[in-house]
């Protein structure tokens, strides 16, 4: 990607993430400090979550580049373990806050993920009170998290439990899980496997069912649209349909009405980039078209929190919201039969939508990557 690319990210991040309510990050006074920061700064930053982004916005505020070259580093590190593939992807937003206020007390080395544990737990004994956790307590609740980590990476129970036993012999390999590759990319969730049966039949059954199921969709998403906006998106669909030409269908014309013009900008290049007759423009078309409504569809993602030094039975869980415009960028460089599987998947999963469903498509978008900080949940 490109500089521009990650401003984007950031900028998108400032008002997803709420923080375009402080004045100093509205978008005419923060690009211009963004565009003087190097392209590795921002590569960096494009991937904070909400609590670390905005601290990184203060320090770009007060002070512009100079004031970041200590602190990136850090920032950068506290990142990744916090992040969602993290090993102390638990930590709540005011753990993460308190943890960095005590950033300039602590050098590079000093951040280790058993350093911030502490301190997270830390910031926990001084809201709700409590005790300290033996280090027994702790190996246990990270053996949980490791076991989750595995299973949700496509391990079996059988591996999961060699593995788990390996680390209870040798305590100080529980990092090594973590660092694991995923078992499958891209796969099929289980509950949209095709059933046994003709397989040029099912298709005719679905390719049916399909246009009944996202007509009732595309119906859902209707809504009033200001009269600014609603120039700007016939401005860019015309752009579009000069490109695609006759390929662009009743349904899908409806859905990108519906797109926030920043979105048509990203399709309308995306497109741009590919020739007419190629099957990537098609495939992209209907990346757009499922991505949005997939993420138009009322359901909610679990993701389940242990914390390495929490009580047993203290595991912790929040829904959250997909985004999957997030992903453009991601499927941007996917091959064409990549991106072929990412629709197929997309097309069955409006047939059947579920929450199990449209979280590991999620999931196996993000580890396609191996860039972890993709993975954005919006409140």
């Amino acid at each position: 990607m490109e500089k521009r690319d990650y401003i984007a990210f950031i900028l998108e991040n400032i008002s997803i993430y709420g923080l375009n309510d402080i004045p100093e990050f509205h978008e005419d006074k923060i690009r211009p400090l963004l565009d003087a920061l190097e392209e590795s700064t921002l590569k960096i930053a494009a991937g904070f979550n909400k609590e670390i982004l905005k601290h990184f916005l203060k320090k770009v505020s007060e002070g512009g580049a100079e004031s970041l070259k200590s602190i990136i580093p850090k920032l950068e590190k506290l990142s990744q373990l916090t992040g969602p593939t993290g090993t102390l992807s638990y930590f709540t937003e005011n753990q993460t806050r308190y943890v960095l206020s005590k950033l300039e007390q602590l050098s590079e080395e000093e951040l280790t993920e058993n350093k911030i544990s502490l301190l997270g737990d830390e910031q926990l004994q001084k809201e709700f009170g409590g005790q300290t956790y033996s280090s027994y307590e702790a190996l246990e609740n990270q053996l949980a998290s490791a076991e989750f980590y595995l299973k949700e990476m496509g391990y079996s129970e059988e591996e999961i439990k060699n593995k788990i036993d390996d680390i209870k012999k040798n305590p100080e390999k529980i990092d090594s899980i973590f660092c694991l590759p995923p078992k499958e990319i891209i796969s099929l969730p289980p509950e949209l496997q095709q059933r046994e049966g003709g397989a040029e039949e099912k298709e005719m059954i679905d390719e049916k069912k399909k246009n009944e199921i996202i007509s009732h969709h595309v119906e859902s998403i209707q809504q009033e649209i200001g009269e600014q906006r609603r120039k700007q998106v016939e401005e860019i669909l015309e752009k579009i349909k000069r490109i695609v030409k006759d390929r662009m269908s009743e349904n899908q014309e409806k859905v990108f009405q519906q797109m926030h013009p920043d979105r048509l900008n990203r399709a309308l290049k995306m497109l741009g980039d590919n020739k007419r007759n190629s099957r990537r423009l098609t495939l992209l078309l209907d990346w757009f078209t499922n991505s949005f409504l997939l993420s138009k569809i009322e359901l909610k993602v679990e993701h389940w929190q242990v914390s390495s030094s929490a009580r047993p039975g203290s595991t912790g869980v929040y829904t959250a919201g997909i985004e999957f415009s997030r992903y453009d960028n991601i499927i941007k460089d996917f091959s064409d039969s990549k991106l072929e599987k990412v629709v197929n998947i997309s097309n069955k999963i409006l047939l059947n939508p579920s929450k199990k469903a449209l979280q590991k498509l999620g999931q196996d978008l993000i580890r396609a990557t191996g860039f972890d900080e993709h993975l954005y949940f919006t409140d």
